[in-house]
């Protein structure tokens, strides 16, 4: 990901990044996926989706950050406030998109439990949008920081003799009537004051959206590191439950073991029953019947 893109590059400075819209991406890919005969082939469909979205939010980012180098060198207030707009889109796109991107990959996470390759693929689209995450976090964080030091020197003008922790309450006040009451009292630099007033409050709505954009950037990032632990805990409970059934079946097996044994046991017995029945008998007709032939004769 470039940081040093060239903010003037572009001969229209409100015109529109050359990002296409993610909604436009997203109904162009290829939608064919289920169709290739095979589960997989369609898990691969959606991975290849994900990553075109990925493609589309590394973009937004970049337009950010060369949106934001366009605000710190612009000096006309009229083309600053155009400016301003198209990068509040741009981050409103970035923040629709990311969202839409977590669901997805944490779909495709859960549609990978079983199958190592689709985990694999999985898991390398949620590496790359942590990435992304990351690039956008040290990009909000280092304009906000370079906003802050702008804000301070505009101050530094109307109050050349401030200190560190007037500077730094100028720049935090909501308002900034009160840190400027005196500046504007004084007649020689009321125009002076009444400028740098508008420019650090200004500045300082747009570091409130900054810590609003970073505060959301950090959540997302923890979640999306946080789906590591979701599906181990799920592997674990799948794992649980068939080792559970291994053990029902084994269980099972040993149960089915020991009744054909006690069977075979059963059956064995009967056989010497019938054996001890029979010999009783022919010792029967051996007492019995022989005897009366005998005398017969």
């Amino acid at each position: 990901m470039n940081y040093n893109t060239n903010p003037y590059e572009s001969q229209n400075p409100y015109e529109a990044p050359a990002v296409d819209s993610y909604e436009m991406n997203t109904q162009s890919n290829v939608r064919t996926a289920g169709t290739g005969g095979g589960d997989f082939v369609e898990f691969m469909g959606k991975i290849n989706e994900i990553n075109h979205e990925l493609d589309t939010y590394e973009q937004l980012i970049n337009s950010v950050d060369t949106y934001h180098k366009r605000l710190l060198a612009e000096v006309n207030e009229d083309q600053e406030l155009q400016l301003r707009r198209t990068l509040d889109d741009i981050v409103s796109q970035a923040s629709d998109l990311q969202y839409q991107l977590k669901s997805k990959i944490k779909s495709a996470q859960q549609a990978g439990l079983h199958d190592a390759s689709k985990q694999a693929q999985a898991e390398n689209s949620r590496q790359r949008f942590l990435k992304a995450i990351q690039d956008y976090r040290i990009i909000e964080s280092n304009y906000k920081e370079e906003n802050k030091e702008q804000a301070m020197r505009q101050y530094r003008v109307v109050q050349p003799d401030a200190t560190d922790a007037e500077v730094e309450n100028a720049i935090n006040d909501v308002g900034g009537q009160q840190i400027f009451s005196q500046a504007l009292l004084n007649a020689n630099r009321r125009g002076e004051a009444k400028t740098a007033l508008a420019e650090v409050q200004a500045r300082h709505q747009e570091l409130l959206k900054l810590e609003k954009t970073m505060a959301e950037l950090t959540q997302l990032f923890n979640d999306m590191e946080q789906l590591v632990v979701e599906q181990q805990e799920n592997i674990e409970v799948i794992d649980k439950n068939v080792e559970d059934a291994q053990q029902d079946v084994e269980q099972g097996v040993g149960h089915t073991n020991k009744a054909v044994t006690s069977a075979k046991r059963a059956r064995k017995n009967k056989i010497r029953c019938w054996i001890i029945v029979f010999l009783i008998f022919a010792v029967i007709v051996v007492v019995v019947v022989v005897p009366s032939v005998v005398k017969t004769r």
